[in-house]
């Protein structure tokens, strides 16, 4: 290889390294590191989710209504979203088969025609390690987050494309950094993960939305809109990326 072609290679790999490592260090506002012990308990515990119990092969999901998409703003910013299908949560599942979890989103539209934004849609998960459903001492309580990205082929955002990042709030750090994954079904979201990433828990409860950052220069920032949410719980969300 000529070395001006290397010279190219290299710089393109350190570009996109930089994008990669500048997102992950700045898109920790996805995932909100608060006082576990009292606070985050008192907003899980008064909110409906659903639940995902542990044998071989089991599943859970959680129903919502058509058409209910509202943007309610997180972060100041004078741009609103156009209400898209692709934001809309009809269902939203998490499945165990033998030795992994399939999380998955059923949408009114197709998510691979995002549109000008990130687009990301989120799974709270959060249980016991004593798996008795209460606190107590000796017993932790913890919290991941799944979040599955879209970054539209026409946005000003540096990355395009699927991504995966799981993330534990509890531990406060990335237990699968921001990972490329292929193009996803029509009119669904879906994604494959080890149970080892969130602690192999035997059972664990459950939230889903989905968010929209219209801003691609801030990111160090909560996400710019709340779009959709299963179960529906705009309180929740709110005051989990504003607090």
């Amino acid at each position: 290889m000529q070395p001006f072609v290397l010279l190219i290679v290299i710089a393109s790999a350190a570009i996109s390294i930089s994008i990669l490592v500048s997102y992950m260090a700045t898109n920790t506002s996805f995932f909100p590191v608060r006082n576990l012990v009292q606070t985050e308990k008192n907003i899980l515990s008064s909110s409906p989710t659903s639940s995902l119990f542990g044998s071989p092969t089991s599943s859970s999901e959680i129903r919502d209504a058509r058409a209910d998409v509202k943007p309610i703003q997180i972060y100041r910013t004078k741009i609103i979203p156009e209400i898209k299908d692709y934001y809309d949560i009809l269902s939203a599942r998490v499945q165990k088969v033998n030795d992994r979890l399939i999380f998955s989103m059923d949408l009114a539209g197709d998510a691979n025609k995002n549109e000008k934004y990130e687009t990301a849609y989120i799974w709270l998960l959060y249980y016991n390690t004593s798996n008795t459903g209460r606190s107590s001492p000796g017993h932790e309580q913890r919290i991941y987050t799944l979040i599955v990205p879209n970054f539209a082929p026409d946005s000003n955002f540096p990355l395009k494309g699927w991504y995966m990042v799981v993330f534990n709030n509890t531990a406060n750090r990335y237990v699968l950094p921001l990972a490329r994954i292929s193009d996803m079904p029509k009119d669904k979201v879906q994604v494959f993960i080890d149970p080892s990433l969130i602690g192999n828990p035997s059972s664990f409860n459950y939230m889903t939305c989905v968010m929209v950052r219209v801003n691609s220069t801030f990111l160090n920032k909560a996400p710019d809109y709340l779009m959709d949410s299963a179960p529906d719980n705009d309180r929740f969300w709110r005051e989990w990326f504003t607090r």
